[in-house]
């Protein structure tokens, strides 16, 4: 890793001095040595308009697939330099799902102009995979696949694959699929079977059972969990009626997994998952701001119980020293449930039928863990200030605020659940507002009554 990264450092210095001297024909051979997530790596790594000069240089088979390995904003800079010829080109080169997903990104006039553009027979098929939601199965399927006849021997489904190899219509033949006269999936057969059986085998003798089909509609989370599931490195996509429409390939479902694993942290935070570090500072400001605005109105809960308990704080000053302390384990108490309870929704781990399970658990985390907080933090107030009210008080107010920030790292995430929202939408912002506040209102709270009964 240390040595590729080494290379790639070069390979940009040298890059940078070529384009100062403008040795094109150097750039180009480069470029054809190199890998072409290496190449949009350097690109990324450029000037916008250095960017834009070293696409321009691409053969077009390299371009379809170096575009779909740059940023989001290196890829956004590019089409709106590039000419509609040239990305009608590159996209005639893609597979029908890249070529739909980097469609849906163009602006309408643009988007139509390149599927006029396009071979009608393509044109079409990427028309039928727009019409799919974008994170269901049939917005990350691709339309070409290999699948034979139920009535069809392996020698049949044999030539079937070479034809298509031959042909670089197909990339990625893990699994031929196996139809009736009504296009209804039968099953599927895994290469390395076909390869090993008999010619003249029918092949609907060696379907492998093992592997399912998955409903054009399901969730592309639902389908990244079957094929980690299963260990599946191909899935036939089907209608209601068991048709075969598609196909959804391995590396199709590492990007579905790091898209949602970043949808999910940038949620949590309260972030735009459309948010990036190379963004515009502009962009970045309308897109964090209205969660901001959001998390000040939330502040004002934890504002309005300090200011509650004003007289308090005025008798025994010392409190407001430890009022972060209280708020801020809290916090983090029900954070670190949180984040177990997302990940466990996400990985289809936790559902609401063994909720109550894992709510008593984190219950008795949260009992034992402020247990052994409050005593520890209640003794070292008790040794610093040498106040015995103070010691007792911020143990019973760490035990509470504990519990509570663990008991609404598990409800908030279900509640959302419930409510049919993404249980990782701003759920961050929601514990540690409700942790603050009830960590003042507790630990205050608290003090108030003591000292009322020792005055």
């Amino acid at each position: 890793m240390k040595k590729e990264k080494m290379e790639q450092a070069n390979y940009l210095q040298q890059l940078k001095e070529w384009i100062d001297l403008k040795r094109e024909f150097d750039i180009i051979d480069l470029f054809t040595r190199l890998h072409p997530a290496d190449i949009a790596d350097l690109i990324d790594n450029l000037k916008e308009g250095e960017k834009i000069l070293l696409f321009a240089l691409l053969d077009v088979e390299k371009a379809s697939d170096v575009i779909l390995e740059l940023s989001d904003v290196s890829r956004e800079q590019i089409l709106e330099d590039i000419s509609d010829k040239k990305l009608t080109e590159i996209v005639e080169e893609m597979e029908s799902d890249d070529a739909a997903d980097l469609i849906a990104d163009l602006p309408e006039e643009q988007a139509k102009t390149v599927l006029e553009g396009i071979e009608p027979e393509d044109s079409e098929e990427v028309r039928q995979l727009l019409k799919y939601e974008e994170d269901s199965a049939g917005g990350i399927m691709q339309s070409e696949l290999v699948c034979v006849q139920e009535g069809a021997t392996i020698r049949d489904a044999l030539q079937a694959v070479i034809k298509e190899s031959e042909s670089d219509e197909i990339e990625n033949i893990y699994n031929v699929f196996v139809v009736n006269g009504e296009n209804r999936l039968i099953g599927t057969i895994p290469l390395q079977r076909l390869i090993t059986a008999k010619p003249n085998t029918p092949v609907n003798k060696c379907v492998d059972e093992d592997i399912p089909s998955v409903n054009v509609d399901v969730d592309q989370e639902e389908v990244a969990r079957m094929f980690e599931k299963y260990d599946l490195v191909s899935i036939a996509v089907v209608d209601d009626y068991n048709r075969l429409l598609g196909r959804i390939t391995v590396d199709d479902v590492v990007d579905v997994i790091e898209e949602e694993t970043s949808e999910d942290i940038y949620r949590i935070a309260g972030l735009d998952e459309d948010d990036s570090v190379f963004n515009k500072p502009i962009q970045s400001v309308r897109k964090r701001l209205p969660w901001l605005y959001f998390n000040l109105l939330t502040a004002f809960a934890s504002v309005f119980v300090i200011g509650f308990f004003e007289d308090t704080i005025k008798m025994m000053v010392v409190l407001a020293v430890f009022m972060p302390v209280v708020a801020g384990l809290g916090g983090n108490a029900g954070s670190q449930t949180l984040v177990l309870i997302v990940r466990g929704m996400a990985l289809g781990e936790l559902t609401f039928e063994n909720s109550k399970k894992a709510l008593y658990k984190e219950i008795l985390v949260g009992i034992a863990n402020g247990v052994c907080v409050g005593i520890v933090i209640g003794i070292i107030a008790y040794l610093w200030k040498g106040i015995p009210i103070l010691g007792i008080v911020l143990c019973l107010a760490m035990v509470l605020n504990i519990f509570v920030g663990t008991l609404m790292g598990t409800l908030i995430p279900l509640g959302l659940k419930w409510f049919k929202m993404d249980p990782a939408l701003g759920s961050h912002i929601f514990v540690t507002a409700f942790t603050d506040a009830f960590g003042f209102l507790s630990f205050l709270g608290l003090a108030t009554i003591f000292l009322r009964l020792l005055t």
